[in-house]
């Protein structure tokens, strides 16, 4: 819980950023924000200060057919506050150790780790950016910050299988788990389905 993680101030967050929920900024906006304004802090800090948000990069990932990597969060994971819950989400902290020179460029090294520590998958293409999650209902999302991408890539399976059950699913078949997943896969669903149909 010691480790150095990726943070920004709520109130400079606030300057870009306006409302909650799943937000449509500009990729460009993000970058700029983080170069500028993101430092790094001990996780125990960041996790009871609401005055700053850790960055998560949050990847949903799908296989060629549109189907879904849905996972459950099981009791050995991390997080105790989103144990039980449902995600489509891949991803976790932004650490001082991850590669690049810059605050952008380690947590885009940030995201590749945790999508390698996290699921057995075939190449892929770099993933693309959908949105951001900002949320305000409860002390977990209060402290977080949420980068929304997508890749689609063949899924063989979860690494981490003493922290995750997994499945794969269409979006009728995440729609119907709706009500079991965590504030940000609802979200995130919600936005990508809006991008499905632009």
């Amino acid at each position: 819980m010691d480790e150095m993680v990726l943070v920004i101030k709520d109130k400079d967050i606030q300057a870009v950023v306006e409302g909650y929920g799943f937000l449509d900024v500009p990729m460009d906006e993000i970058k700029n924000m983080v170069e500028k304004k993101g430092f790094f802090i001990r996780r125990s800090k960041a996790e009871n200060d609401e005055s700053i948000r850790q960055l998560i990069p949050y990847v949903v990932v799908r296989n060629p057919e549109r189907m879904y990597l849905l996972v459950k969060r099981l009791k050995a994971q991390t997080e105790s506050r989103l144990h039980g819950f449902y995600s489509i989400g891949i991803g976790g902290h932004v650490n001082d150790k991850d590669e690049g020179d810059s605050p952008w460029m380690k947590f885009l090294s940030g995201m590749e780790r945790e999508i390698n520590e996290e699921i057995s998958i075939s190449h892929y293409n770099w993933p693309k950016y959908v949105g951001l999650i900002r949320e305000n209902t409860t002390p977990v999302n209060r402290v977080h910050l949420g980068v929304v991408f997508t890749i689609t890539t063949d899924i063989n399976g979860i690494k981490e299988n003493e922290k995750f059950s997994w499945e794969l699913t269409d979006i009728e078949g995440l729609k119907k788990r709706y009500d079991e997943m965590e504030t940000w896969s609802q979200l995130a669903l919600n936005g990508i389905q809006r991008h499905l149909t632009k």
